[in-house]
Parts: structure tokens; sequence; C-alpha cells
């Protein structure tokens, strides 16, 4: 059954600036279960499936400092459609800027039609970063997508094969992205092919889900994207899915009438001929603009369910170390 995805242009909420395009914002209804869901048990503590396939387990440290991320790193699943070689050449024959649209469009009208989903029901916004910009995915909040070295170098092989990643969320979060599935050798032909056009400057973004829970982008799809940009070193573009609810805005009257009396004792006064800085103009453009901005704010958030026991979650934790000779996690650390 076809998942229900209205989108739109979205220009955000009541905190930014009117008429910035973002991205776009996703209506999702008539969402099964998602196949794909974050699962918690106590002593925060949570897996992620796939189905019944578990994709990782994470822990959260005590004191908040970070989190440690098991990852099973199973072989390729089918999360999208693959990208066809007439999609990125039409796609690519388009400006900059609209490419960056039909991407986002392409993966809202792709994320209709998928076995295996992370949507449910509620409202999301897919947005685009170029990896080097600090992103917002919540209220008040900055944080980054991390680069990677893109110098493919060793350090970044280990981290696509790391079963154990330590994110040190330090003062400022950690914003890593993190593949879920394992690499793939980098002569395999779909590796092969998006260097080529990677090289050709027409590499699709990576379909990433913000994970609230870890401060951290899962990538759905662009596995292979991701070993390209890093054999090629060329940074990659992000196509972020993040959902939210909305808090209403109450307006402030006696604010708005005091900023609405000063607009028009300007307004008489350019009127009568004298000189307005034009500095202060656009700022009190801006302030008559959020004055009266009433709509409403987001909070981000990822739903997840709390059915996990914390006894199975320690032996499933106990048994996958033991399995992998007990590595040591691989440290990143904070922004």
């Amino acid at each position: 059954m076809a998942i229900n995805i209205h989108y739109q242009d979205d220009t955000g909420d009541h905190e930014r600036e009117y008429e910035q395009w973002r991205g776009l914002l996703l209506t999702v209804s008539n969402a099964p279960k998602p196949a794909m869901r974050l699962r918690t048990a106590a002593g925060k503590r949570m897996r992620l499936d796939a189905g019944d396939l578990p994709l990782l387990w994470a822990e959260i440290e005590e004191g908040y400092n970070g989190v440690t991320i098991y990852r099973n790193l199973p072989q390729r699943l089918d999360c999208l459609p693959a990208i066809s070689s007439t999609e990125v050449q039409h796609i690519a024959a388009a400006s900059s800027e609209q490419q960056k649209r039909l991407w986002l469009k392409h993966f809202a009208q792709t994320l209709r039609n998928v076995d295996i989903s992370c949507l449910s029901d509620g409202l999301w916004a897919l947005e685009y970063c170029d990896g080097s910009q600090i992103y917002h995915p919540h209220w008040r909040s900055k944080r980054r997508l991390r680069d990677w070295h893109l110098g493919a170098g060793e350090e970044d092989f280990q981290l696509l094969q790391a079963p154990a990643v330590y994110l040190d969320w330090c003062m400022s979060g950690n914003g890593q992205v993190l593949n879920l599935f394992a690499p793939q050798h980098k002569d395999s032909g779909r590796v092969k092919w998006w260097r080529k056009l990677a090289r050709a400057g027409q590499l699709p973004p990576l379909l990433v889900w913000y994970i609230h829970s870890l401060n951290a982008y899962l990538i759905l799809d662009g596995h292979d994207r991701l070993q390209a940009s890093l054999l090629e070193g060329v940074r990659p573009g992000f196509a972020v899915l993040t959902s939210f609810y909305e808090v209403a805005v109450q307006g402030d009257a006696r604010r708005e009438q005091a900023i609405l009396h000063q607009v028009n004792l300007v307004a008489e006064r350019i009127a009568q001929g004298v000189h307005i800085n034009p500095d202060s103009f656009s700022g009190m453009q801006k302030l008559l603009a959020q004055a009266f901005d009433h709509r409403p704010m987001r909070r981000f958030i990822t739903r997840s369910t709390a059915s996990l026991q914390p006894q199975l979650w320690q032996d499933e934790v106990s048994a996958f170390m033991r399995n992998k000779g007990q590595p040591e996690a691989f440290y990143l650390e904070g922004l």
C-alpha cells in the first residue's frame, strides 16, 4: 500500500525568515507501522530495526556526554529503488539550484512506495544541505553535518567498517553521518559508476535521516555514493529527513502595536523628505515581519516505541561484541 505524501515548498517556521527556501514540507498519512523503527529500553538504550533485522544498538552515556553505537552493518537492503542513469542525466541538465529541488522531489516521490520505510503519519521536513553549512535540525540549536575527510584515507574506511562507534557530544553535539550497511568493494560496478559521476559533478545527494536521540544522521540511500565521494575527494550533498510537530505561536498585541507605531512614525518622516539610513529601514522591516509572524514553531523529534526489554538489549549487545572480538569503539570528537 502506497504511503500518502503531500509535499510543498518549505519556507520555514516562526524562527526562520520569510521566503527562504529550505526544502520540502512533507505531510504523511496512511502510513503503516514503519518497518524501520526505533525501539527504546530503560537506561537510555535503544535499537533500530529494519523489520526483524537489528541495524544498530545505542546507549547514551551518563551525563549525556555522548553515545556509543553498535552497528550490525548487514549487506545492503533496498530501502529505496536504485537511481537510474536516465534520472541522473535529466536532473543534471537543470541549473544548480533547480537540481536541489528536483532531487528532493525525487526522494519525496520514491518514499511513497518502499518496503522498508521510517515514515510515520505526521509532519516531516526534507531539506537540502551541502555538508559545509550549519544545519538547524531542531529549535534553538545548531548542528553541523560533520565533513568526512574526503581524502580516501585509512581513517575514513575504518569508520565505514567500524562495528562500534562513540560519538562525543561535547558542548555542540556531533553531527556525524553514519552508514547503516556494509560498504561495497571500491571496484564494484556501482561504486565505479558513481565515481565517474562525482568527477563530472553529477553526484546525487545522500538521503539521510536525522535521529534526534543520537545527534547523528543515518544514510537511507547513498551508501555507494558516499564511498565514491570519499574516493574522489568530492563533498556530497545531503537530503536531510526529519520529523517534527508544531507549537502554536501566541502574538503579543502590545508589542505588535508598539512596533507598528514606530513604523508609522518612520513612514511619516519619509513622506516629509527626511533621509532614513537604509540599514535602519531594513532592520525595521525585519522587526515588523517578525512581530506579526504567527507561523508555528517546530519541535523536531524522532518517534520511537518503548517496547524493548533492558535485559534483552544487554544480552544482544554482549553477544554482538563477543562475536566481533570486543573491538574498541571508533572515537569521533564532538564539534
